[in-house]
């Protein structure tokens, strides 16, 4: 059975053995910095929602082979491998990208609607118990009007500040709990020894590893919290300083990695604990099923 600090130290290696991982991400990135300024400067609504619609299924479906490459990358795991290992190892990460995009499209796909579903309902849930109000449109009104906006500000009640407050507050635990609920979910889904694709099965099975791993959770929960808004603060901080923003993107790229191949890590030792270890299901011919 492996430690916290041996999970840690595995989920370092990975990255920092398996340079396509990293590499992926990067090249997707580069797609949306090409792809999203063309939907925001289009003056054709059939357009922008045409290349946002596409954009989603992108987004899916890389994350559809990404989450395969990683799941592989565990799996092929070893310390101190030679260069031909790295060679042969890189190989199958990239064999494994694309298998994974077939095998898990629709599972992907299926997950995110969930989880906009469960956001939404958490919005209605919230309009119910605190009512609906028209604050954050009105603010738009005043967003080039510092002056309207800040008379806007003070004309508010007091009463109001609170309720937003109140709503603001809940809807951020509510968030978080949705957020830790699916937290293991494409671990679950691409890590589970049934090869099993039931998208329901794999948020039941997330469920679980949060709840016989609270400690390891929360600890991955805060820590992609923290870091994240640390990276964001200096990007933020440094933005017109062109070395320091590009050092604080990178590390960003690579934190995101780090922490979604932390995630797997943990998922799949607790599957070693319960005598369930996982099988790379893209190497087996009922894989689809």
């Amino acid at each position: 059975m492996q430690t916290s600090v041996d999970i840690i130290k595995k989920s370092f290696n990975i990255v920092k053995d398996s340079p396509f991982i990293t590499l992926y991400f990067v090249i997707y990135l580069i797609v949306l910095f090409l792809i999203i300024p063309v939907m925001l400067t289009s003056k054709s609504v059939i357009l922008t929602v045409t290349i946002g619609v596409l954009l989603l299924l992108l987004a899916c479906a890389f994350a559809a082979g990404w989450f395969g490459m990683i799941r592989s990358a565990i799996l092929l795991y070893k310390e101190n491998k030679t260069p031909e290992q790295k060679l042969d190892e890189a190989i199958k990460l990239k064999d494994s990208f694309f298998a994974s995009v077939a095998n898990y499209i629709l599972p992907i796909i299926t997950g995110f609607l969930i989880f906009i579903g469960l956001v939404y309902l958490q919005t209605v849930l919230l309009n119910v118990v605190f009512g609906t109000d028209d604050v954050f449109y009105n603010i738009s009104k005043y967003a080039n009007d510092p002056e309207g906006l800040r008379a806007y500000f003070s004309s508010l009640p007091e009463t109001t500040w609170i309720v937003i407050l109140k709503k603001n507050l809940c809807s951020y635990m509510i968030f978080s709990f949705i957020t830790l609920a699916m937290l293991f979910y494409s671990a679950s889904l691409y890590l589970n020894n049934r090869c099993s694709l039931n998208p329901i099965k794999a948020i039941v099975g997330g469920i679980k590893t949060m709840i016989s791993k609270p400690v390891e959770t929360f600890i991955a929960f805060v820590f992609l919290a923290v870091i994240n808004f640390v990276l964001m603060f200096l990007y933020a901080l440094f933005i017109q300083n062109i070395i320091i923003s590009f050092i604080t993107m990178i590390l960003r790229i690579y934190f995101i990695a780090y922490i979604v191949v932390l995630i797997f890590a943990l998922y799949e030792n607790k599957a070693y604990e319960e005598n369930k270890p996982a099988i790379d299901c893209n190497n087996r011919p009922d894989s689809i099923g």
